[in-house]
């Protein structure tokens, strides 16, 4: 059984996480989901875990598992991670509360057969059988991801304490995941390490620094198409942006690996890529 503490929900997790240039997709509900309504303990680490997709889903979807790790299995009730990483490299938010990710083990500083309690769950879309085939954007994005994880929620621990583990490596039940990650556990650790030592800022992208201001989020409306014009806007009833080169809500949905955010256009929500957006042109 957890141990008595504080605990907590990762409801800020997207946010958190956009600050670091990451493409981030909140699932409906993520903000209030865990496991039989649980909260986490205060987080200890992140715990990695590779899909074991079929392939050949690989073609028709970013993140072909992810309903199955909202809404779980038929021997194993979901959310069954707190985090899918994408094959776009998109990190989609699966739970803010207790994922059923960890299963049977141990970890130090972790009582026995609790990490769903204190350890982040990471899902990484992969078959997890040779021919590996990581994509070059999750071998790019997860060092990110991890440095994050840490900077964000494990800051509170000392540094040699702050767990980075790869499901094989917590297991008693002989997991094998993340197999084939190149370097191993070993090689993913060096890589947020390295990021981790980069100066503060440096990993950001130019999308990350438009997303940097999420109350704007929030209060943006879609403007629909001006008479006699084509393009769509966004505002706020005080500025507005133009949205370029976009002609149907699917178009808007396969630009959304460049960071999103939710919108509104005659009461849908939709997903809208930040960095695709013009500059703010002021109401006449």
């Amino acid at each position: 059984m957890p141990q008595k503490g504080a605990k907590v929900q990762l409801s800020n997790i997207a946010a958190a996480l956009r600050k670091y240039g990451l493409t981030v997709v909140e699932t409906p509900g993520c903000r209030s989901r865990g496991y039989a309504g649980q909260d986490m303990q205060r987080p200890r680490g992140q715990l990695w875990h590779h899909t074991a997709t079929n392939r050949a889903r690989f073609a028709s979807a970013d993140a072909p598992t992810l309903d199955m790790c909202i809404n779980g299995r038929p021997d194993l009730p979901g959310p069954l991670c707190n985090l899918v990483l994408g094959r776009n490299g998109t990190v989609y938010v699966v739970a803010a509360g207790v994922a059923n990710h960890a299963g049977r083990g141990s970890a130090p500083g972790i009582p026995k057969d609790a990490g769903n309690h204190y350890l982040i769950g990471i899902e990484a879309e992969s078959s997890g059988i040779a021919p590996w085939d990581w994509t070059a954007d999750q071998l790019r994005v997860a060092p990110i991801l991890g440095a994050a994880l840490e900077l964000e929620f494990l800051a509170w621990l000392p540094a040699e304490e702050r767990l980075a583990l790869g499901h094989l490596e917590y297991s008693s039940e002989g997991k094998i995941d993340p197999a084939g990650w190149p370097g191993g556990m070993d090689g993913l650790r060096a890589s947020i390490n390295k990021k981790l030592a980069e100066p503060a800022g440096s990993g950001k992208t130019e999308s990350a620094a438009v997303a940097a201001v999420p109350e704007e989020v929030e209060k943006m409306l879609v403007i629909s198409k001006e008479k006699g014009g084509s393009s769509i806007w966004i505002g706020d009833g005080i500025s507005r942006r133009q949205i370029p080169d976009t002609k149907t809500l699917e178009d808007l949905r396969k630009l959304a690996r460049w960071g999103v955010l939710k919108i509104f256009k005659d009461g849908e929500t939709m997903d809208y890529p930040l960095a695709a957006l013009g500059e703010p042109v002021n109401h006449g």
